[in-house]
């Protein structure tokens, strides 16, 4: 036999070993033993709790002080809802363009699965609904951005996402979601970097020190 047909026969022998290995894993080497690839049965599946009271959450993470952000609602004149949403204007539930005051708003955050309402109050017009219908501030609407975006949410709260004021150390104060994100189109779109500043005039442009690589494996010669 070549050594082409030997390499060959081995490969025909590698592809049949792990189809066998494959079936073994999905199926399991007993009636009774349950593979680490099959699939769960959903009608085992349990729904994850949500919190009764969405501040609940609060109580395992660092402190930090939020950025109230009702102040600058009420500085462009979208708060208090109320103001508009009174009793004389039940809310409407029925998916559709609007035409009047929020002609503006182009949701696309869920791609078509969100709703105003969605995250909206029907009950009290001015505050925000989580998933329970339990009440959320505006002030703290990354109770209700967390309730989906629950990585982000805790990076938020260790620091490792959004936006802190004033400084590093000290008091920890942190601005809320909707300071960056838009919340009805959350993706932030790309930006060109800033252009490197012009030398003032009187000063001399110095070329920047060029360091050698290190190289540790080379050793030094005595």
């Amino acid at each position: 036999m070549t050594i082409q047909g030997k390499l060959l026969q081995t490969l025909i022998f590698g592809i049949c070993s792990l189809a066998l290995f494959s079936v073994n894993l999905v199926f399991g080497e007993a009636d009774n033993e349950k593979s680490l690839f099959q699939r769960s049965n959903p009608e085992e599946f349990k729904a994850a709790p949500q919190l009764d009271d969405p501040r609940t959450i609060l109580q395992n993470v660092p402190r930090f002080t939020i950025v109230k952000r009702i102040p600058y609602l009420e500085e462009i004149g979208y708060y208090p809802c109320t103001d508009c949403h009174g009793e004389d204007q039940p809310p409407n539930a029925n998916i559709r363009v609007l035409e009047e005051d929020h002609e503006d708003v182009n949701l696309v955050h869920g791609k078509g699965r969100f709703w105003c309402l969605t995250c909206h109050a029907t009950e009290n017009r001015d505050n925000l609904r989580s998933l329970k219908n339990q009440p959320i501030s505006f002030d703290d609407s990354y109770l209700l951005c967390g309730q989906c975006h629950f990585q982000r949410q805790k990076d938020f709260f260790e620091g490792g996402h959004g936006k802190r004021k004033d400084h590093w150390q000290g008091e920890k104060i942190l601005y809320n979601c909707t300071e960056c994100h838009n919340p009805h189109v959350p993706q932030i779109k790309p930006r060109k970097p800033v252009a490197i500043p012009k030398i003032r005039p009187g000063i001399k442009h110095s070329q920047p020190a060029i360091h050698p690589t290190p190289k540790p494996w080379v050793q030094k010669e005595d």
